[in-house]
């Protein structure tokens, strides 16, 4: 490897297995200290002895990214053993409920918006205010194609769109700090990639035979040097394939008048937009309007 993390400090957060443990094994192996994080402690022991066996540093930190509490001792400890947090890879996840919106339960939405929403939000707050102190940081958000819309997990897909936002929000925040905030859409064959293929949500056109070490470089890369000019990025690495999502934006230009009636509002429709609505779904061309 070329050390391109060499010195520095990095939490991955749900790093127990899956993508979280291909990235902590990816960081350690540039020379980064890392935090591994699981809510399943000795599943995070786990990788961090893996990553010692090797010869790199780590150190197993459990507990759930959902308490604000713990997002702010994961990050201390970070700085207690490796001088300073670098980077943050908010990659924890709650896979809760598979079916019709309207079937699930408040117990499940709570998982799924305190995991993926609170324990971003948490542990990133926590990241930036030890990085903006030192002018140097990335922080790595963990969002999905899905939130352009999938059948069967819209939680999840609320929750990932959530990730996105915050991504474009934290990388205006954090510009004028020399702070970098980027977002990862990963596709990779997990557990948590079976249950949804098993569920029926992931058809067969949408599922992913790779490995999540195909994955691990472009998180490596986004917490790297060599990423220094690209933030409020989502990138989007499915096994070998690497893409770039647009941002949200105005289609076309502002419609004026003083004051619209329902009527003048569906003609604008059909004679303004009728030709640019846009498709629906997670590949963007699913259901078409």
């Amino acid at each position: 490897m070329s050390g391109l993390l060499q010195g520095r400090g990095i939490v991955v957060t749900g790093a127990g297995r899956g993508l979280g443990r291909s990235y902590a094994i990816a960081c350690a192996r540039e020379g980064a200290g890392v935090v591994v994080n699981d809510l399943d402690v000795e599943e995070a022991r786990a990788v961090a002895a893996e990553i010692e066996a090797e010869g790199g540093n780590a150190v197993a930190f459990g507990g759930s990214v959902a308490e604000w509490e713990t997002a702010e001792e994961m990050v201390d400890r970070c700085v207690r053993e490796y001088g300073a947090i670098d980077g943050l890879v908010n990659n924890a996840i709650a896979y809760s409920y598979f079916g019709a919106p309207w079937d699930q339960d408040q117990e499940t939405v709570r998982r799924e918006v305190e995991v993926c929403v609170n324990g971003t939000i948490f542990c990133g707050i926590q990241a930036m205010r030890r990085m903006v102190e030192r002018r140097r940081g990335s922080i790595v958000n963990t969002t999905s194609r899905s939130m352009m819309g999938v059948t069967g997990m819209s939680t999840y897909v609320a929750v990932k769109g959530a990730a996105a936002s915050a991504t474009f929000a934290w990388a205006l925040e954090l510009m004028p700090h020399d702070v970098r905030v980027n977002a990862i859409a990963p596709g990779a064959h997990t557990r948590s990639h079976a249950l949804a293929t098993a569920a029926g949500t992931i058809r067969p056109s949408q599922q992913f035979g790779s490995s999540p070490d195909l994955v691990a470089p472009a998180v490596v890369y986004l917490l790297s040097d060599l990423s220094s000019r690209v933030t409020g990025q989502v990138v989007v690495m499915l096994g070998g394939r690497l893409g770039l999502l647009r941002h949200p934006k105005l289609l076309g230009e502002y419609q004026e008048q003083d004051e619209w009636t329902p009527e003048q509002l569906a003609e604008a429709f059909e004679r303004v937009y009728g030709a640019d609505l846009q498709p629906i779904g997670f590949e963007a061309t699913e259901y078409q309007l």
